[in-house]
């Protein structure tokens, strides 16, 4: 990307951390759209803090972190997400210079086996996998609603800094899936507006806003952030979690399980 310099010429902007472009993400000569860090990642580690201290459901016991993806994105699906950030920091001139942008949970349906080894890396097309859909192309607001009926802030993007809270939405469909996928998404939350009773009715955030913050109060015990474009989220990471099964002791063991059928002794 090129952005025009005060003298005239033209300052080459590296890639986003999260293009398929940038040249830290080329992996042997391939570019995947899901990539694993490494534990001694800076970026696991950041991943797994967030994860750790979203947990706040006290009567559920926290899962460990089995892997954490990194999904990139071409240039094409990556940049209306960015130019969108501009924008919206152009108004607020915040210092970060990224539009408030933050890195929040969501949880969704998940009717594959993604994730459950550190090599399930490949995205399927069953149409009740939105995880796959999301992660494929990321959110659709006209799709909101397709999982839960109930839209506490009317039709938009729901987020949440808890992460057991998103792990409510988490749903393996398969019954072979022993591990649960969480999206972390990057969220331009620009100025929110902060709500603390439910508004069913809610199109938009008013003027002057860029998203609803639900609060903790009246109505929520958690709190959640809803966005009302496509483009004001993208996912970054795939938290992979829970406990690894069992591996079979011996092959009966292994044979009923794959056939589920009883073995004659």
């Amino acid at each position: 990307m090129a952005s025009p310099h005060k003298d005239g010429w033209i300052k080459l902007v590296p890639p986003d951390e999260f293009s398929l472009d940038n040249p830290v993400n080329t992996s042997n000569g391939r570019r995947n759209r899901l990539v694993r860090l490494d534990r001694d990642n800076p970026s696991f580690a950041e991943v797994e803090q967030l994860f750790i201290k979203g947990w706040r459901h006290r009567k559920k016991a926290r899962p460990d972190i089995q892997y954490i993806l990194r999904v990139l994105w071409p240039e094409p699906a990556l940049e209306p997400y960015l130019d969108y950030r501009d924008r919206v920091q152009d108004i607020l001139r915040a210092k970060d210079k990224r539009g408030n942008e933050k890195l929040l949970f969501h949880g969704t349906n998940r009717a594959c086996l993604l994730g459950e080894s550190s090599g399930s890396v490949l995205l399927c097309d069953l149409q009740e996998c939105y995880l796959c859909s999301i992660v494929r192309s990321s959110f659709d607001v006209n799709k909101c609603g397709a999982k839960n009926s109930f839209k506490r802030f009317g039709h938009g993007i729901y987020t949440s800094s808890c992460s057991s809270k998103s792990d409510d939405y988490v749903c393996n469909l398969s019954e072979n899936a022993s591990l649960r996928v969480m999206i972390l998404c990057r969220v331009v939350v620009g100025r929110p507006y902060k709500r603390y009773r439910n508004a069913p009715d809610i199109l938009a955030p008013p003027s002057g806003y860029d998203s609803i913050a639900g609060e903790i109060g009246w109505d929520l015990n958690y709190e959640e952030t809803v966005t009302y474009e496509n483009d004001t989220v993208r996912p970054a990471y795939l938290i992979v979690y829970g406990d690894k099964p069992k591996r079979a002791t011996n092959l009966k063991a292994f044979v009923k399980k794959m056939f589920k059928t009883p073995i004659v002794s």
